[in-house]
């Protein structure tokens, strides 16, 4: 497993028109809403490219989505749920704020998942839930005061002994070692396996048991692949 598709630069859009991977109904497997019935709205590319990520996020024939037109799509799915996950890629690629807002008007609940790099103005951040998963050495300045929950995702060759949390990220190496929370963060840090292969996951596994032991963070076991749902 090896992530081939390509870096994509932030894009701005200003009526709100997004580049859309899919969007399906599912459970949400991870983080603070884990268990939950729930839309997924995964938009198309990333400003990073991690090489061990195993989300394709990557649609060739990829056309823009009105804002009116995927919450309408949205609509179509949630049934008895009030809640929106919004990921990627990297969402904040991409101007969300039409779209996110149209959402809370309609009494939608929704969380937003983010490598944390980048930021955008005049967003309603402290109206959602962010959950970043950092893969680089620095967490957006601007952005740190609206994370709800950090996770993390652990590789049994990459933990460093001082916290338990990763230096490297799904292979994703940089100058610096992975961002940690914020010195003002009091919510919750996750920490999940890497998937890589079944005989490697045992120990994966193993090594976020043990971190999260030692130092109190939550263990995520990626509900959603255990149960067999995308």
């Amino acid at each position: 497993m090896y992530n081939e598709q390509p870096v994509s630069k932030p894009t701005f859009v200003k009526n709100g028109d997004l580049e859309v991977h899919s969007v399906f109904k599912t459970i949400q497997g991870e983080g603070p809403f884990v268990g939950v019935s729930c839309v997924f709205v995964r938009l198309a590319g990333c400003n990073l490219q991690c090489p061990l990520c195993d989300t394709d996020y990557t649609n060739k024939d990829m056309q823009l989505t009105s804002v009116e037109s995927l919450h309408f799509q949205v609509e179509e799915l949630l049934g008895p749920t009030d809640l929106v996950v919004i990921t990627g890629g990297e969402p904040f690629r991409q101007n969300l704020t039409p779209f996110v807002l149209e959402l809370l008007e309609a009494g939608i609940q929704v969380q937003i998942e983010t490598n944390g790099t980048l930021y955008l103005d005049q967003f309603p951040y402290d109206d959602i839930t962010i959950v970043c998963s950092p893969k680089t050495g620095s967490i957006n300045s601007n952005l740190k005061k609206h994370i709800t929950a950090y996770k993390y995702v652990l590789h049994a060759d990459h933990v460093d002994p001082f916290d338990g949390l990763p230096d490297v990220v799904l292979g994703n190496l940089t100058k610096a070692k992975v961002a940690r929370p914020h010195d003002t963060f009091c919510g919750t840090v996750y920490v999940q396996p890497v998937d890589t292969n079944s005989e490697m996951n045992k120990i994966h596994l193993e090594c976020a048991k043990k971190s999260c032991l030692t130092y109190g963070y939550t263990l995520g076991v990626q509900l959603h692949k255990i149960i067999g749902v995308a």
